[in-house]
């Protein structure tokens, strides 16, 4: 009877975070990369959780997406980013310092106002702010 009821509690944690992680869909503005405020830069975030978790947006010139896999809680592992290939020379280095933050995300915080991405160690790399639908 107990192993039946650990199983069953393990079995609604799961579904709970994945629950969780679901919560996460949606467009972000990247406020905070490291120590860094690049809020006045175009940084966007967009996650979409389904069948295929896809991330994507605007890293400060050029576009990318990709995909990640949600292995327990709010745990992520962001796979190989694809990009578009313009050159900026004003936000090359910020768009540079953005994409290696974001290759060391392995898990994902939500917040009041968005998401806090952090690193293996636990600490936060990055900053989003969930964006406001306009009535427009």
């Amino acid at each position: 009877m107990r192993i039946k009821t650990i199983l069953f509690a393990l079995i609604a944690i799961s579904i709970t975070s994945c629950k969780e992680m679901k919560k996460i869909s949606g467009d972000y503005e990247v406020t905070i990369v490291g120590n860094k405020d690049y809020s006045q830069h175009d940084i966007t975030l967009k996650i979409e959780m389904g069948e295929e978790n896809r991330i994507s947006g605007k890293s400060a010139c050029n576009q990318y997406s990709g995909n990640f896999t949600n292995p327990k809680d709010n745990q992520v592992d962001i796979g190989m980013l694809m990009g578009t290939k313009m050159y900026c020379k004003d936000t090359s280095q910020i768009e540079r310092d953005y994409l290696d933050h974001l290759s060391q995300v392995t898990c994902v915080n939500k917040t009041k106002t968005g998401l806090d991405l952090l690193d293996k160690e636990g600490k936060v790399i990055i900053v989003a702010i969930k964006k406001k639908i306009s009535n427009a």
